[in-house]
């Protein structure tokens, strides 16, 4: 999937534009108690960045809490604006969704819970990040909790493939996804080539669909400093959605953080 020569890690871009569509049905939904968990300690507004489908900001509608999700992503957004015409009036009237990025944008409210459920790494820049964090803090309240949830750059491998079981769609047909990660710690940054395969109930292939996306690994020392610069506090720190404490062959790093008082 990725080419022999030259630097497979120049030019990259972020996101997985053109597979909204598909995204839902590879996407681990595990996730989903935890950030429920946490927005019934915390209560409404709710702000879910990187929203994508709107996976989570709708679990979290039916658990009756309001919730804006932020992409950019028009592929993921008509997906979400999909979901939201389907959906029943009590739960679309606490949707609100929203096209715009992660590092620059403006609503007119404050949020109690924020989240960024895996979607961090699509900042690629240093800049970027802490440009992404300090607009996530002027939208917090004094009392808000935002949470990070992170795969770990350490535990990051230098090369890696997967492919997820066919899953089947309408009309018989099934649509396969194959991947390829590739990652440069020194630059910290990874590269991920994804295709989504549709094919007919005999196999033939009717469409294939490819993608490919940079992300930012993040290292301890990196993503505290990060923090610290931008205004956060650590209230706890989380190895797993199971809630396990943090430990150093925990392979997620979920950051529960609020405002700091020294800023």
């Amino acid at each position: 999937m990725c080419e022999e020569k030259g630097d497979i890690f120049s030019n990259l871009t972020s996101g997985y534009e053109g597979v909204g569509e598909f995204y839902d049905l590879f996407a681990d939904n595990s996730d989903i108690p935890f950030y429920i968990e946490y927005a019934k300690r915390t209560g409404s507004p709710i702000l879910d960045l990187a929203a994508g489908t709107g996976r989570i900001a709708f679990a979290l509608a039916q658990e009756g809490f309001e919730v804006t999700a932020l992409d950019n992503s028009r592929s993921m957004l008509a997906s979400a604006r999909r979901k939201l015409l389907q959906a029943s009036n009590d739960i679309s009237n606490r949707v609100t969704i929203i096209e715009g990025d992660m590092e620059h944008f403006k609503i007119s409210k404050k949020f109690s819970l924020i989240i960024v459920p895996n979607s961090f790494g699509h900042v690629l820049s240093r800049n970027a990040q802490l440009a992404t964090l300090r607009c996530i803090r002027e939208h917090m309240k004094h009392d808000s909790l935002f949470i990070l949830d992170l795969y770990r750059g350490e535990l990051q491998y230098a090369h890696a493939k997967f492919e997820d079981h066919p899953v089947q769609i309408e009309n018989d047909r099934t649509v396969e996804r194959h991947g390829e990660i590739y990652s440069d710690r020194r630059r910290k940054l990874m590269r991920v080539d994804i295709q989504y395969i549709i094919k007919n109930i005999d196999g033939s292939i009717i469409k294939n669909i490819e993608v490919k996306s940079g992300a930012a690994l993040f290292f301890n020392n990196d993503i505290d400093l990060l923090l610290q610069q931008s205004g956060f506090e650590l209230v706890e720190e989380i190895g797993g959605f199971d809630g396990h404490v943090y430990n150093a062959e925990s392979g997620r790093r979920i950051l529960l953080l609020k405002k700091s008082t020294n800023k």
